[in-house]
């Protein structure tokens, strides 16, 4: 096979990932408008053009108990993606954070001597800080999303470098933005709050009628208030009505331009991961959430060592917007963490200021520009 024929093979796990995964085919295919790029993805990637050999919905699982329950459908996927990754025709592979699934496709792939670029890898500085040296043997190269990630990767060898964030450059077009509620069926002049639940199905389920409940609760004493739920993906939008039905709540479900409904908000109520960082970015101060099942918890405690789980707090350094973990995480904290910002216009401001200095910290030249030229280096002329 000549090097010119040879192809970009990705592979990510939920949206937030996809996100990131889109903007690097779109630079990459700038650079090589004829190569062939296949992986594993949804349908934002199949809108631009990527061969899918699975959809990731089917093994798009966190927590160990909610893993076991996906287990065929997990590994029936696995074992393609590796058949995929380490043919001949492959001239790289660019991972995309997912790491218990990506770390087991990169390890396979350079054991073919498959170059591997991992984007967004997981984690290490929060627990299993002994993966690095797992990352170094098997990728020729690892973009991170963090500056703080540097210094213990190249440590253990990996060849990384930080670029920016990508969503400081994704977000960047409404940093200033003004939101026009009535595009989104709300009157302007309205109050609004977000209500993230995850990005998941088990996320879904367990957070969103606890975030029902709690928006009932501040509806109670601030009736003027419209919850706003932008969906993480089309599919869930009958896991989210069905809840909403008997709820008594003035709601609205929102599957387009998330970003510049967030400019909107006063305040949001967002279960922990790139959501959180995203209104963070845009001014709105989340209060972060999360609950698993009790096993996955009690594991993660004794795995994770750092205080905060909220992507907000570890970047700014301190733990400044509300964290409630587990049995923290019910109705009546969730709604007494949002009327307190919204009954206390200073503290919203202050908060609001404080989220948006988080925008220096993580900028950089553009992570997705890097990863292209990472891919480049690495595949040692396969498409040139």
């Amino acid at each position: 096979m000549t090097p010119g024929s040879k192809s970009l093979f990705v592979v990510c796990g939920e949206p937030s990932g996809e996100t990131y995964a889109v903007n690097v085919v779109r630079e990459f295919r700038k650079r090589f408008p004829d190569v062939s790029v296949s992986g594993i993805g949804g349908e934002r990637l199949r809108s631009e053009g990527v061969d899918l050999v699975a959809d990731y919905s089917g093994i798009s699982v966190v927590g160990l108990t909610e893993v076991i329950r996906h287990l065929p459908e997990v590994w029936k996927t696995l074992r393609l993606a590796i058949r995929e990754a380490t043919k001949p025709g492959v001239g790289a592979v660019l991972l995309v954070d997912f790491p218990d699934f990506n770390f087991r496709v990169g390890k396979r792939a350079a054991m073919k001597q498959v170059p591997v670029v991992y984007y967004i890898p997981p984690q290490l500085w929060a627990w299993r800080k002994g993966r690095a040296k797992q990352l170094a043997r098997f990728t020729r190269g690892v973009i991170v999303p963090f500056p703080f990630e540097i210094d213990a990767l190249l440590a253990a060898g990996v060849n990384a470098r930080f670029a920016g964030h990508p969503l400081v450059d994704e977000l960047a077009p409404f940093f200033d933005a003004t939101a026009t509620l009535e595009r989104f069926g709300i009157p302007e002049g309205t109050t609004v709050v977000g209500l993230l639940p995850g990005s998941r199905s088990g996320e879904i389920q367990k957070h969103f009628p606890l975030m029902v409940e709690a928006a009932r609760r501040i509806s109670a004493t601030r009736p003027d208030v419209t919850f706003a739920i932008p969906l993480a993906s089309p599919r869930f939008r009958e896991a989210i009505t069905s809840v909403l039905e008997c709820a008594g709540i003035k709601s609205v479900i929102i599957e387009k331009d998330r970003h510049l409904l967030f400019r909107g908000m006063a305040a949001a109520i967002s279960a922990s991961g790139t959501a959180t960082l995203e209104l963070a970015l845009l001014g709105v101060p989340p209060v972060i959430v999360y609950r698993t099942s009790p096993l996955t918890y009690r594991i993660g405690r004794r795995l994770i060592s750092v205080k905060s789980i909220g992507l907000p707090n570890i970047v700014d350094g301190e733990p400044f917007l509300p964290e409630l973990i587990q049995d923290d995480c019910n109705p009546s904290r969730m709604a007494d963490e949002v009327l307190a910002i919204l009954f206390d216009p200073s503290l919203r401001e202050r908060l609001s200021k404080r989220c948006i200095a988080l925008r220096e910290k993580l900028r950089g030249s553009g992570p997705t520009s890097a990863v292209v030229d990472m891919l480049v280096e690495v595949s040692e002329g396969a498409w040139e």
